[in-house]
């Protein structure tokens, strides 16, 4: 399963905290690190926050060549991964050093992934409201992110 989450900066001209944080806010709220009324809204660290909980999940991975970092729709795009047991968890703690020194390596010479899609992502367009993109997945994080 792939799916995209709007990433559009908040320099950009139209940049709207409730049209385009909402989703970095209710994870921020999810988490507990956030509570209206309470702290100032912190649009950059809640965005932080998110994008490493997604970074850290081990059945999520970004796809780079499909994500749009520039822009008004700009989007980072992501793919769900087949969970993993319990003696891969295990593995993967003890190689992670290794395998990041690997893949550095490997992105160095220039392999790309096998990996290409062509369902149209890159020609998709996302609506203003991104206000429909909160708490149904943040569940699947958090306990993604709980089993790790």
């Amino acid at each position: 399963m792939i799916f995209q989450i709007p990433w559009k900066h908040a320099a950009k001209h139209g940049w709207d905290i409730n049209k385009d944080a909402c989703l970095f806010r209710s994870w921020a709220i999810h988490t507990g690190r956030y509570k209206a009324g309470e702290k100032e809204p912190d649009p950059k660290t809640w965005k932080a926050n998110f994008r490493c909980a997604m970074n850290s999940l081990p059945d999520i991975e970004e796809v780079k060549d499909q994500s749009r970092n520039k822009g008004s729709s700009a989007v980072r795009v992501y793919r769900m991964l087949p969970p993993l047991t319990k003696n891969q968890r295990k593995e993967r703690k003890s190689k992670s050093s290794r395998d990041a020194k690997s893949k550095a390596k490997r992105k160095s010479c220039g392999d790309s992934s096998p990996d290409t899609f062509s369902d149209g992502l890159s020609s998709s367009t996302l609506p203003d409201d991104h206000s429909s993109y909160t708490p149904s997945c943040l569940e699947r994080v958090s306990l993604s992110l709980a089993g790790s």
